[in-house]
């Protein structure tokens, strides 16, 4: 396998290629408890891909100002945050996290957004690594050399939408701009006696989840069979959205992998929308209810 037209490398290629590529681990913790999410370095520290470096989504690849979490991090940020682990201007980066895949193509998208055009997603994450039987290296992780030049951002906004065109778009049912939700298809159903729950209305449904196997790999045939089931058309440049933008760059990234390449993600997503207090939710009876 190539890398060089795809938005995703396998182990195999990424363990033949580590010596020319920065490997960032995008994990976030997930708990039981409130915090509901909080800093994945523990889990980087556990074991995580040999040369990788962490890369922190709640402070420094995120705008900690912001009151929606995991808000886009500002241009300040953004080149405070990839001079900390050592990418550069022309740095190959491959990201990857140990959960799924979503937090990874955040950090992917992030990266996109404000124009690094050298970064991929290790496809199944740390599983897919330890499951071709490379090694793992546990510790705080090695230090990045000195870079000699400096990532100077440029915001590409056609790769990011704000709330007013996301309501614009669906609101108009715009063909050529759909407004795409990338959660389970429950949680985009909502429950009409739960406030809150539901989606935006006019938008359509592709979970991020079902673009991937068993193993947590991106399946190209079920996501094909979503984007045709939707009717995304490739020519089209879809707005996506989830809970809190996460989803929503996995969907990005899933799409891109079958020439999508025009989405945008509404970078607050329902965490934005339903702060506002203004924007309507629409929710339908749930998958396999009887009503």
């Amino acid at each position: 396998m190539t890398a060089s037209n795809r938005h995703l490398v396998d182990a195999d290629w990424l363990a033949a290629h580590l010596d020319h590529v920065v490997v960032l681990d995008a994990t976030v913790q997930r708990n039981d408890d409130e915090p509901r999410y909080s800093d994945g370095r523990r889990l980087f520290e556990a074991g995580h891909v040999p040369t990788a470096r962490f890369a922190d989504l709640f402070t420094a690849f995120s705008d900690p100002d912001s009151q929606i979490p995991f808000t886009r991090p500002t241009r300040t940020q953004i080149t405070a945050a990839t001079a900390t682990v050592g990418v550069g201007p022309g740095t190959s980066v491959v990201v990857y996290d140990q959960s799924g895949g979503a937090w990874a193509a955040r950090l992917w998208w992030v990266l996109r957004s404000w124009g690094h055009q050298h970064v991929r997603v290790l496809d199944g994450g740390l599983a897919a690594w330890v499951a071709s039987g490379q090694d793992v290296e546990v510790g705080p992780g090695r230090p990045p050399a000195a870079e000699a030049s400096v990532f100077t951002p440029t915001d590409m906004r056609d790769l990011v939408a704000d709330i007013d065109e996301t309501a614009r778009a669906a609101e108009a049912g715009d063909t050529g701009a759909p407004v795409i939700c990338a959660l389970r298809a429950t949680d985009f159903a909502g429950d009409p006696a739960v406030p809150g729950t539901g989606s935006i209305p006019g938008s359509i449904n592709i979970p991020y989840p079902e673009t991937l196997d068993a193993a947590g790999r991106h399946d190209p045939a079920a996501t094909r069979q979503l984007i045709e089931t939707a009717g995304v058309d490739p020519a089209q440049s879809p707005i996506l959205y989830c809970g809190g933008g996460i989803n929503a760059a996995g969907l990005a990234l899933a799409l891109a992998e079958h020439g999508i390449e025009s989405a945008r993600v509404f970078d607050g997503s329902l965490a934005e929308w339903r702060a506002d207090g203004s924007r309507p939710l629409a929710t339908s009876s749930r998958p396999g209810d009887d009503a």
